[in-house]
């Protein structure tokens, strides 16, 4: 399974960075330089939260095809199994769900 996240911010980011290292070497003012140093970090930080989401969104979506092999909730799916917090399968942490056991 290939894993396709958003490359733009990531490559934008390395453009932004090395214009303000292009900047420095000109001796140009500082602070413009600083300006397209914190645009490369907030669009590095940007590819980081995008990464994040995207595998959050496919682990959420691996749930709802798995089947549940509990003889005792008899549920088809994983995802129902989660929402009704089964005390058979779910492993829970407190009052968090933090996995499902396939028995």
């Amino acid at each position: 399974m290939s894993k396709k996240y958003p490359l733009w911010p990531f490559w934008s980011g390395i453009g932004l960075a090395l214009f303000g290292i292009i900047l420095v070497a000109m001796r140009t003012n500082a602070r413009i330089s600083f300006v397209f140093f914190g645009l490369a970090l907030f669009l590095f930080i940007i590819w980081i939260y995008l990464i994040l989401k995207t595998d959050r969104k496919k682990k959420s979506q691996e749930l709802d095809h798995q089947k549940c092999l509990c003889p005792i909730c008899k549920h088809e799916v994983v995802n129902m199994c989660v929402k009704q917090k089964c005390p058979c399968c779910v492993d829970m942490r407190e009052d968090t769900v933090i996995g499902h056991s396939i028995h």
